[in-house]
């Protein structure tokens, strides 16, 4: 192959493969697929853990190009583990970018090709991601594949769903101090989130460029087969919130390997205000006859664990309210503070929400439905915990009907028209690779549980009363994605909610149209949905199969590569 020569500033992609007993075919796979990518613009930079068997030591001398100066190799004298191998691979790299490959993984012919491509379109990337499937251990067959939803610092912190092919500006992964010794397995997702931390941009590529191989020993094909490995995670994470002043304590979820649960560690309780908008609208609950609002106020009271002195219920009255119905709810609310709110004029949701608002004393705001009922005793902090982090507007929770089933799990847009995910599936439904077992980034959360610091909330202006019954959370939690606060949806807070039991459910046409004007090109084009998926619901469960996307490509159509700038100074408190 002889010499290449490069931009004056070298190659673009360095790529990192740190090789420990690899399957020689799979190996021999592994490099030939970085032989045969579309663009030259790269080199491969091996990084050989200690002795190795003659097989893996004969096709690395066979298949590595001698005279090809695009390839490097580094051997350890003895084995050190994947995160020091892959180190030794980075100390090598002169590229501007590092991609990470598993010595036993494929990376598809245009990977680093399509890559180059959006990088172009911007000078401040420092992440990128794509999607992923992985190849059948006996057949080789590509199955199960990972369409990945957009940059969410919110998920990342609990799964490592960036997963591959994972890209790195070289000169941020060497300022956080590459490869860390101790997190072997989790080494990728460690070096992800120190560099989210500080990244301008991150930028993900919507296509399947990374081929993920399944064996007997990878989480792959069995999550459990390196058990060490999400300890590793643990720490990890546990590592991003002492950093970042998250005020969380990390540990494994027992059902679902490779998710971290957050418990909350709260430093300080700011004085929470929660907002029920009511007419005093009464229900058949498991045949009882049951004042909603009285039902939502005193399991608030009974279930919540947070202190009682920094907690008020704020109930504004519309004009149905009987004229008991402030006594009733104050002597439901016990211990905690209570402040009964009259609103004459006719309903407005919006309207009532502010209007409680400015009578409120919280410092984080929490608007709830009088059709709700508390059973969680943290949900409260665990809204908290978001809510007060300087870069997060809206948090929500994980809404379940009296039955059991999924309300709402946080509200995407697809084909333009916003919509609750999972509406029906059951409660312990985990999701389209387990999304239901993490807090994530969306486009909005329901009304009917949303807290919000008092200061986001009046910086954009309230709820918008030109969406008096619907829309308004969408609207609200829009305008504070415009001033650059995110949207978090945390699926571990669980309330039950009788759905639209106070007014009609029915949504007008006028009043999406109204949304449409306001928001439509960021309605068709949600930064947290996959253009892979093709059902009219949210994530696809199954999802689009591998045959399907390469079909799409085989025609033309177009995909959507997506960029977030990182508010990464928000990170840290």
């Amino acid at each position: 192959m002889g010499s290449h020569r490069w931009a004056d500033d070298g190659p673009i992609f360095s790529i990192l493969v740190p090789v420990w007993r690899p399957d020689p075919e799979h190996l021999e796979a592994c490099i030939a697929s970085v032989l045969a990518q579309t663009t030259g613009e790269w080199e491969l930079c091996l990084g050989v853990d200690g002795p190795q068997p003659a097989e893996t030591d004969e096709v690395l001398a066979r298949i590595v190009p001698t005279d090809d100066d695009r390839v490097r190799l580094h051997r350890r004298p003895a084995n050190g583990g994947i995160a020091a191998a892959t180190d030794d691979a980075l100390a090598m790299a002169t590229g501007r970018f590092v991609a990470l490959l598993d010595n036993d993984d494929t990376l598809a012919p245009d990977a680093l090709g399509t890559v180059a491509w959006e990088l172009a379109a911007y000078d401040d990337v420092d992440l990128v991601f794509s999607d992923e499937d992985h190849l059948d251990a006996t057949s080789a067959e590509r199955i199960n594949p990972f369409f990945k939803p957009g940059f969410s610092i919110e998920r990342l912190r609990q799964q490592m769903y960036l997963g591959h092919l994972l890209v790195i500006r070289r000169s941020l992964a060497l300022a956080v101090g590459g490869f860390r010794p101790g997190y072997d397995g989790s080494q990728d997702h460690d070096l992800a989130l120190r560099v989210a931390e500080r990244a301008r941009r991150v930028l993900h590529v919507p296509k399947l460029l990374y081929h993920w191989r399944e064996s007997s020993t990878s989480t792959a094909l069995d999550p459990s087969a390196k058990d060490w490995a999400y300890e590793a995670g643990v720490r990890a994470v546990a590592s991003h919130l002492e950093r970042t002043g998250f005020p969380a304590t990390a540990s494994r979820n027992p059902d679902w390997p490779g998710i971290i649960d957050l418990t909350p560690a709260l430093t300080d309780h700011p004085t929470v205000s929660v907002i029920i908008p009511t007419g005093g609208t009464r229900r058949s609950i498991a045949g009882i006859d049951t004042l909603l609002a009285e039902q939502a106020v005193a399991t608030l009271a009974a279930n919540t664990d947070y202190p009682p002195d920094r907690l008020e219920v704020v109930a504004v009255l519309d004009a149905n309210a009987e004229a008991d119905l402030g006594p009733t709810l104050d002597l439901a609310a016990g211990p905690v503070g209570f402040l009964a709110v009259r609103d004459h004029r006719p309903f407005n949701f919006a309207m009532a929400c502010n209007l409680g608002a400015v009578r409120a004393r919280g410092e984080v705001l929490v608007f709830l439905n009088d059709d709700t009922e508390i059973t969680q005793p943290e949900w409260l902090e665990r809204l908290v915990m978001y809510a007060t982090r300087p870069d997060i507007g809206a948090v929500g929770a994980k809404l379940v009907y009296g039955d059991g089933r999924i309300q709402h799990a946080g509200t995407w847009s697809r084909h333009g028209n916003p919509h609750h995910r999972y509406v029906g599936y059951r409660r312990d439904h985990p999701g389209y690779l387990a999304s239901l077992a993490t807090a994530q980034n969306c486009l909005a959360v329901t009304a009917a549980c949303l807290a919000v610091e008092r200061t986001k909330f009046d910086e954009v202006g309230g709820f918008a009363t030109r969406f008096p019954l619907a829309y308004n959370d969408v609207d609200l939690c829009l305008k504070l994605a415009r001033s650059g606060y995110r949207t978090a949806v945390d699926c571990a807070t669980e309330v039950v909610h009788h759905e639209s039991s106070s007014r009609d459910p029915t949504v007008a046409d006028w009043e999406f149209d109204a949304l449409r004007r306001r928001w439509g090109p960021v309605l068709d084009n949600d930064p947290y949905d996959n253009p892979n998926h093709t059902a009219h619901g949210v994530e696809e469960y199954p999802p689009t199969s591998v045959e399907v996307v390469d079909l799409r490509r085989r025609r033309g159509d177009d995909y959507r590569a997506r960029a977030w700038p990182a508010a990464h100074g928000h990170l840290r408190a």
